[in-house]
């Protein structure tokens, strides 16, 4: 299965529809040691996966609880 097109670094600084936080993310990244950037990246990446996992969770309870009960 083929990869999806990856961007270069300059590609994504030079996109106007790239996020602020991104370019700046790079920018920073870009004075760092690359493999100290990947580790931290990697791990911020597994932080933000948890928590976009428990807000999904919150919100499907949420919805269930508001939702009419059926009965069967």
């Amino acid at each position: 299965m083929p990869r999806a097109h990856v961007p270069t670094i300059d590609e994504v600084l030079a996109d106007p529809a790239a996020s602020h936080w991104m370019k700046d993310a790079l920018r920073s990244a870009l004075t760092r040691d690359p493999v100290d950037v990947a580790n931290d990246a990697a791990f911020l990446c597994a932080l933000l996966d948890k928590r976009a996992d428990a807000a999904m969770e919150a919100g499907r309870a949420a919805v269930a609880a508001t939702a009419p009960q059926v009965e069967r």
